[in-house]
């Protein structure tokens, strides 16, 4: 069924003020429930595809922030799952990504799929890249991409320290300073 502009803007009129559910039935609150999650979704479709991308863009900034603010919560390296998600949110196709900064396609793949490390070249490129991309959107912090990486490093090697510690020992002999 599809429905005029007017009543479409009719129906997201009727949802603007909140409804009072504490005396309705839990039969009236799965009907408002539903009617709202309609009216949501009729709004959600008639919204533009740049609009999309820049709501993801900024909800991605902003995982990436929250992810530096407490990354002992998110185990895992996380810089290859953010690259993803930019890239994806911006291509099609990940090949043109690559030929946007100037890097080889295989070598976007390996990096997104933990086959590699991004160098220096890379990272420098994908900066410059999200500072043109967020300009229109909002400012993105320059070192963001560059802490979201190394903060991966340094989880990493926390979590891989007692093992290795335990492996090093051997090699290791202490002399004892008499005091």
């Amino acid at each position: 069924m599809i429905m005029t502009d007017n009543r479409q803007k009719k129906e997201l009129e009727d949802f603007k003020y909140l409804i009072d559910s504490r005396h309705l039935t839990n039969e009236q609150r799965e009907e408002e429930k539903s009617a709202l999650l309609k009216a949501r979704e009729a709004r959600f479709r008639i919204r533009p595809a740049h609009e999309i991308r820049e709501a993801k863009l900024m909800q991605l900034r902003y995982q990436m922030e929250e992810y530096l603010n407490k990354p002992e919560s998110n185990p895992g390296p996380r810089f290859p799952e953010f690259l993803r998600i930019y890239v994806d949110t911006l291509h099609k196709k990940r090949k043109e990504f690559a030929a946007d900064l100037s890097i080889k396609p295989i070598i976007l793949s390996q990096v997104l799929n933990r086959h590699r490390e991004p160098q220096e070249v890379f990272l420098q490129r994908l900066i410059l890249h999200s500072a043109n991309t967020y300009q229109h959107i909002g400012k993105i912090r320059k070192d963001l991409w560059l802490k979201v990486y190394y903060q991966d490093k340094l989880n990493h090697f926390l979590s891989t320290q007692d093992k290795v510690q335990e492996s090093q020992a051997k090699y290791v002999t202490n002399r004892r300073l008499d005091p």
